[in-house]
């Protein structure tokens, strides 16, 4: 039988591990990976978004969003407006600027997948994506009440 201790030190490890590469491939546009994630899921999905919406969809605290916004829009990659039906909350939009570097953002995130995924077959990769999307479905429901 499997438990957590199969998987805990390799997730870990893989989280630490593309932190790291991003990190390094993003400097050289000022950016950390804070920042480069924040870009990359408003770059890929339709936005805007509301703030609290990037708080949960990334997984990431409300402060650090918060300051990853702020040296964002003092960069002039987004632009944060109150929202017109609830003023307590700020919609994220993206500039020209962020969308002009966009591929190069998504190119530093391919080469990290294109790294990671070295020596795996495209069926590895797709059951691999299945498993993940399960596992992560399962754990949506976590302090649901059911």
């Amino acid at each position: 039988m499997h438990d957590i201790r199969d998987i805990w030190l390799y997730a870990n490890n893989i989280l630490w591990s593309s932190r790291q590469m991003i990190n390094e491939k993003l400097k050289p546009l000022k950016l950390s990976s804070a920042e480069g994630n924040i870009l990359l899921h408003l770059l890929t999905q339709e936005g805007p978004f509301r703030q609290e919406e990037i708080v949960a969809q990334l997984d990431i605290s409300k402060p650090a969003v918060s300051r990853a916004l702020k040296s964002l829009e003092t960069e002039g990659y987004v632009i944060r407006e109150k929202d017109s039906v609830d003023r307590r909350a700020s919609r994220v939009f993206l500039t020209e600027r962020a969308r002009e570097i966009g591929p190069e953002i998504e190119q530093i995130y391919n080469q990290v997948f294109s790294i990671a995924s070295e020596g795996v077959s495209d069926e590895e990769i797709n059951d691999f994506i299945n498993l993940f999307a399960r596992v992560s479905e399962n754990l949506q429901g976590f302090g649901r009440v059911t």
